[in-house]
């Protein structure tokens, strides 16, 4: 076809009287094709549609289709190529045609499966469901930066979402971040769907496989769980959508905390913050929409529900357990070469003896990498036996000049001071402890306990360099006393 410029430059010398040999010399265009445009009357633009010859492959299509259609369901690895399809053809088939058109089939075949397979409905959302996910973030924790997982629950009628900050992404953790936010909100979703590989559960094919924690907590609570299909990210499309708006704007910059608790409780309530955002086609906020989410919520259950999973493990001879993959923990110097119950937690994990009576508690550690117990699990048997102090976890743990300073004590005041820390530890961190000391030696030269304990409530409560507290006034006192107290 020549152009449309051409058609109507034809056309133009035809109205003015050329003739077609004319035109035919002027252009260049033969007669045949300048009488075809002269004749023509509809120059409307026509739908392009695929050429209507036929090929020599098309009685033996639905054969391809039907190998097609099979490999499907077989190991990708496994499945044909174009190549072992023609073989196939010309050794099954009357087929005598040619592999390049076969490869031409396949390739357009396979991509208009592609397509069907990656459409897919919209789904509407009823208020009080839900949809839950995990996403991950770096924070400074401690000062140290740390890949973090956070358990996003949003609500998808409404688009309100709230999150809570783990290490993993246990069943306990999934548990706990359900439960801190069905208590930030009043109320249970009556429907909550899974992604398949959270700490919740698992779908293969139309079997579900629950974690028994989650099973125990969805009795609990009474609400109805679904598990996305494998790939299928589209089935929770929105908590998808809000991991990523949750990471840009609750987690970006990189937010810095020394206490998990106390940042997850600020957590909920920014999430409390972004209420007033418009929805983007509902013409109300987040907020409003969520009342009506709120009021189909079902009721929190009377008695709160324990997110603890419980094990088992053997105490070695320096009373230490390992669990989670060989993380050890210092379980109880009583119970050495005995076996404690052990009480896995979001972010602690216990142990306990068969009486059920705790014995140790300490921050959870996650990771494939094996880790060694927190030097303050090793105090309590310093104090017994100051002779170890030299090789302990406790001695490398502590600063330079103050290891080297209680290097030089004796075994008794070695072990009062074990002691002490021991205490000290049970509400203050090791490395709280250890900077507490570190600061009173270079003060005073010397470890004694009431300075020491001084120190931690400066660091703890006021903060060193502030103004000493005068205390109250007492001059109403000095008046009772004839005003000639000094």
């Amino acid at each position: 076809m020549i152009s449309m410029p051409m058609i109507e430059s034809i056309r133009d010398m035809s109205r003015r009287g050329l003739t077609n040999a004319d035109i035919q010399r002027e252009t260049g265009i033969s007669q045949p094709t300048i009488r075809k445009y002269l004749a023509m009357d509809d120059f409307s633009p026509k739908m392009p549609t695929a050429s209507g010859r036929g090929s020599m492959l098309d009685p033996y299509k639905p054969f391809v289709d039907a190998i097609l259609e099979a490999d499907r369901h077989v190991w990708r690895k496994q499945r044909h190529t174009a190549k072992r399809i023609w073989e196939r053809l010309t050794a099954e088939t009357p087929y005598e045609g040619g592999y390049g058109i076969v490869k031409r089939y396949v390739r357009e075949r396979k991509a208009q499966m592609r397509a069907s397979d990656m459409a897919y409905m919209e789904l509407v959302w009823a208020p009080g469901e839900a949809q839950a996910d995990f996403g991950d973030v770096d924070v400074l924790l401690g000062g140290a930066r740390t890949r973090m997982h956070f358990f996003a629950l949003s609500f998808p009628f409404s688009n309100m979402g709230f999150c809570q900050l783990f290490a993993g992404v246990t069943s306990e953790c999934v548990c706990q971040g359900l439960k801190d936010a069905f208590g930030h909100i009043g109320g249970v979703p009556h429907r909550i769907v899974f992604d398949n590989a959270t700490g919740a559960g698992r779908r293969c094919g139309d079997k579900v496989t629950e974690a028994e924690l989650f099973s125990r907590m969805r009795a609990h609570y009474g609400f109805e769980a679904a598990f996305a299909n494998p790939n299928s990210g589209h089935e929770k499309g929105n908590v998808e959508r809000k991991v990523g708006w949750m990471r840009r704007h609750l987690f970006t910059p990189v937010p810095a905390f020394d206490d998990l608790g106390e940042f997850n409780r600020r957590l909920l309530d920014r999430c409390d913050a972004y209420s007033g955002t418009p929805h983007y086609e509902k013409g109300a906020s987040w907020g409003e929409l969520f009342e009506r989410d709120r009021a189909a919520l079902l009721p929190l259950p009377e008695r709160p529900f324990a997110c603890v999973r419980y094990g088992s493990a053997a105490v070695d001879k320096r009373g230490c357990a390992s669990v989670d993959g060989g993380h050890r923990y210092h379980a109880s110097d009583a119970m050495a070469g005995r076996t404690v119950t052990v009480a896995y937690g979001a972010a602690t994990v216990a142990f306990a003896n068969a009486a059920g009576e705790v014995l140790a508690e300490h921050p959870r550690r996650f990771g494939s990498a094996p880790s060694s117990p927190d030097p303050a699990s090793q105090l309590g048997m310093l104090a017994k036996r100051p002779g170890a102090w030299r090789n302990s976890p406790a001695r490398a743990a502590m600063p330079g000049s103050v290891a080297a300073h209680i290097d030089a004590m004796g075994a008794r005041a070695l072990s009062n001071l074990a002691a002490c820390m021991e205490r000290w530890c049970r509400s203050w961190s090791y490395d709280e402890v250890a900077a507490a000391l570190d600061e009173v030696l270079a003060r005073t030269g010397a470890v004694r306990e009431p300075d020491v304990e001084m120190m931690l409530a400066r660091m703890g409560g006021f903060g060193l360099g502030t103004a000493p507290d005068v205390g109250p006034d007492l001059s109403a006192y000095d008046g009772l006393l004839g005003g000639d107290a000094a």
